[in-house]
């Protein structure tokens, strides 16, 4: 039989694997693809060491993740997100806990960062996982929540934060809405599927109910022994499962340290429009 020569180890009891013993940079055999592919829908994050990652293997390894085996690089260029790089993403600001496209009826299924140059002091990224909250929440609130929807929005949900937080601008908002307990297109796994950020309401209840129903379930997914903190090094490669997890960051300065994150996602959305791309007009 093959050995794949994979070694894993959790990161935390809830979710995420720490994986070696493999190049990234090296096309993958079948059984490896496999294998890593039963962990990243086990444990929803796999974290590799990988210092010259290369932007095409980033890419190749996001879409077999999921059993798509386009090459989705070609033709396109590698997007950041920097206090430093031109036309980089979220260049500053803190963000609340969020889904990326939570706002779209087919949200991203992998997100994947990379550590291209990043100093001792610039923000952490968070995460914690949807699955995990629903498996513990009370019974009382799986049947309080059963058969409710939320709404989600673009942008972040200021009330929820500070002067800190990021604030993008589209040309218009878009929106979508979901159960609240959400069936995971790929593994099936029920979700916990509302987030801080963009999680604007839930639509059966008046907006007082809707707001403390939401703290409560927030509670959950953010309880302190659920979420994982991740502090970057260069040559980090951070892979999670964009459904059944949600991710944070602290406050990113534009003077403060350097943080330069490669960001590579699957699958590539066909259907976004110029008015979808956000810009960042009030920087700080």
């Amino acid at each position: 039989m093959e050995t794949t020569g994979i070694e894993v180890a959790d990161l935390r009891p809830a979710f995420g694997a720490v994986v070696t013993g493999i190049d990234l940079n090296d096309e993958l055999p079948r059984s490896a693809i496999a294998e890593l592919r039963r962990l990243f829908d086990e444990r929803s994050m796999l974290v590799f060491r990988q210092p010259g990652l290369e932007f095409a293997a980033q890419d190749r390894l996001c879409h077999a993740l999921i059993g798509d085996e386009t090459d989705g690089s070609v033709g396109r260029l590698p997007r950041y997100i920097s206090n430093l790089e031109p036309e980089a993403l979220a260049p500053y600001g803190r963000l609340l806990f969020h889904v990326d496209m939570m706002w779209h009826p087919r949200p991203l299924q992998v997100l994947s960062l990379y550590a291209m140059h990043v100093e001792p002091g610039a923000a952490t990224t968070s995460l914690t996982s949807g699955v995990v909250a629903w498996e513990r929440l009370p019974q009382d609130l799986r049947e309080r929540v059963s058969g409710l929807h939320a709404r989600h929005v673009t942008g972040q949900v200021y009330r929820r934060g500070g002067d800190d937080l990021l604030h993008p601008e589209r040309a218009e908002e878009r929106s979508t809405v979901t159960p609240i307990a959400f069936s995971h297109p790929r593994t099936g796994r029920t979700v916990l599927f509302v987030s801080q950020q963009m999680t604007r309401e839930v639509v059966e209840l008046p907006p007082g109910e809707s707001e403390e129903l939401l703290e409560e379930l927030f509670a959950h997914l953010y309880a302190p022994d659920l979420v994982y903190e991740h502090t970057w090094s260069d040559g980090d490669l951070v892979v999670f499962d964009n459904v059944a997890l949600q991710h944070a960051r602290g406050d990113v300065e534009r003077d403060g340290p350097s943080r330069t994150l490669r960001k590579v996602i699957a699958p590539v959305p066909s259907d976004l429009s110029d008015a979808d791309r956000p810009t960042f007009a009030n920087a700080r």
